[in-house]
């Protein structure tokens, strides 16, 4: 938590956005920001439907974030300062961001850690935090307000731009690009060597050295253990406003959209394209070169080996329509009894041709 506020101060942080419709009720001192179920005295809470508001009602938070439609419930109880917003998940969001957030200035140690190791030609923002063990290689430039927790490698001719947060022992390899207000996850890398080899006529392999970088766009978050791998030439590319869950693996020259969100074990295979907007289930899997339309949404461990050239929900390997999808695994899980129909038809025409 990183301070006590009034709720007022809230709607008018807010007010240029529309996110708070109105105010209703006290202005209690907002001391915390916690769960329906284990809310205090004193906290701010979010309800999205009526079962959470007569949690709340038990447990008697200071005040309470609604939905229009129960905002005149919420009201009957005076002790409650309320607001009212038009979308309660990202009032949640937003509001938990500027009051609720971790501070990632680590005050336990000063302001740049003296066991980090930091090429001369690297100048560091005043602004910026740098925590224990954290390499920084040469001509790396940093923006300002970054945050470089304890173990964080950057290695040489890196640019990131600025309130960049990059959690402990994750890694940044040479010549990539890191936009603004992107956060890293602990032990993900960036700009780790792309999987490329050439065989010869006894199959011995042969590395292809890959050259290219990375450029992570703006507003990205990328999970724990992340892979994101560098390009053989060019750039891989993450779109900005994306965001990936732990153990997602990106491969060389993949080029992804804007907005996207995957969720853990995805694998996306070298020089796929991914467009705007599109989401992904655990554990799918998408081969190289395959072209993604915008807003696609694949889920059941989805297999993508052809083009998906059109927006909509896709299922299955290899993935089709999702409400085929389901349809083929309905009749899937019958099988044996239309073995068994199957069997006993036939055996109905061996009779009658028998006869014959």
């Amino acid at each position: 938590m990183n301070n006590e506020f009034h709720l007022s101060e809230v709607k008018d942080k807010f007010a240029d956005t529309q996110l708070i419709i109105s105010h209703l009720g006290s202005d209690p001192v907002i001391t915390g920001i916690n769960a329906v179920e284990s809310c205090e005295p004193g906290d701010l809470v979010f309800v999205s439907n009526k079962e959470f508001l007569e949690l709340a009602k038990q447990q008697q938070p200071a005040a309470v974030v609604v939905t229009e439609k129960l905002a005149d419930e919420a009201a009957q109880n005076e002790r409650w300062g309320i607001l009212v917003t038009s979308n309660v998940k990202l009032a949640h969001a937003l509001i938990k961001q500027a009051y609720g957030n971790r501070d990632y200035i680590d005050n336990q140690w000063e302001q740049i850690h003296s066991s980090a190791v930091i090429h001369p030609t690297v100048t560091i923002p005043a602004s910026c935090f740098i925590g224990p063990q954290v390499v920084i290689g040469q001509n790396t430039q940093l923006g300002e307000r970054c945050r470089l927790l304890a173990g964080v490698v950057i290695e040489n001719d890196v640019v990131v731009g600025t309130d960049c947060i990059f959690h402990p022992n994750s890694v940044i390899g040479y010549n990539c690009i890191i936009g603004n207000e992107v956060e890293i996850g602990a032990g993900t890398i960036i700009g780790s060597e792309g999987y490329g080899f050439a065989q010869d006529k006894k199959g011995k392999s042969y590395k292809i050295p890959q050259t290219g970088n990375v450029i992570i766009e703006d507003s990205v978050q990328l999970g724990a253990c992340n892979t994101i791998d560098r390009a053989t030439y060019g750039q891989t590319r993450i779109g900005a406003g994306t965001k990936t869950d732990n153990i997602v693996h990106i491969a060389h020259n993949v080029e992804v959209g804007q907005d996207c969100l995957f969720t853990p074990m995805l694998a996306v295979g070298g020089s796929a394209k991914i467009g705007d907007r599109c989401i992904t289930s655990g554990q799918t899997e998408i081969s190289d070169h395959i072209t993604i339309s915008d807003d696609v949404i694949l889920f059941h461990r989805a297999g993508v080996i052809q083009d998906i050239t059109e927006p909509g929900m896709y299922a299955g390997l290899p993935t089709q329509p999702l409400k085929q999808h389901m349809r083929n695994t309905a009749h899937f899980h019958k099988l044996s009894e239309l073995s068994k129909k199957v069997m006993s038809l036939e055996k109905v025409i061996r009779n009658l041709t028998e006869e014959q």
